[in-house]
């Protein structure tokens, strides 16, 4: 059994879980910038998590057309949630989410280790 070894930032995504997010919820920017809406959660191998080398542990995929299909934002970006209006607020800018590689799908998404956690509707 692995154990953690180190601190979970954990904050973000048991908020998000404890508002309810729904699918479809609207994603904008800390510049206001609407980027698209919330589709599912994606969690990384506990084992392969390194906040240092930015390997985040659950990242919101988020449908955007303005950044070119799926983004996959680390949870430890969303600033909050807003369930009356159904609105994901980031703690980024659209100027340093273009600066990011979060419209790539993450490596380890690619090579099938990643766990989906469908957002309900």
């Amino acid at each position: 059994m692995l154990r953690r070894t180190r601190r979970q930032f954990t904050d973000s995504i048991d908020m998000l879980r404890a508002k309810d997010l729904r699918k479809y919820a609207d994603v904008f920017t800390s510049d206001g910038e609407r980027i698209g809406v919330t589709l599912r959660f994606v969690h990384r191998p506990i084992e392969d998590v390194n906040e240092k080398l930015r390997l985040y542990r659950t990242y919101l995929v988020v449908q955007s057309i303005l950044l070119g299909g799926p983004a996959y934002v680390p949870t430890n970006y969303v600033a909050g949630y807003d369930p009356a209006a159904n609105r994901v607020d980031l703690a980024v800018d659209l100027n340093h989410l273009e600066e990011e590689t979060w419209n790539r799908e993450p490596d380890f998404v690619v090579r099938g280790l990643g766990v989906y956690e469908e957002l309900p509707e």
